[in-house]
């Protein structure tokens, strides 16, 4: 996560494929959180990531932050 990234008030909260993505987002939106994607290689996550290349999903980082009331 980059400086700037924390800055702006995100916060990496899971590391997830698309199977159980919408469930993650609906989540965190649900409890008043803004949320944010990013898509990472296999290679760029510390954790396994065999079930998810066996799936052939895509791998995303979660990102939440306070939503901003302007």
């Amino acid at each position: 996560m980059s400086e700037e990234t924390v800055k702006a008030g995100w916060r990496e909260v899971a590391i997830d494929g698309e199977t159980h993505l919408n469930r993650i987002v609906e989540m965190y939106e649900e409890l008043g959180f803004e949320v944010s994607l990013e898509d990472v290689k296999p290679e760029e996550v510390e954790q396994c990531t065999k079930c998810f290349q066996e799936r052939d999903e895509k791998i995303y980082r979660v990102y939440t932050r306070a939503k901003v009331n302007k």
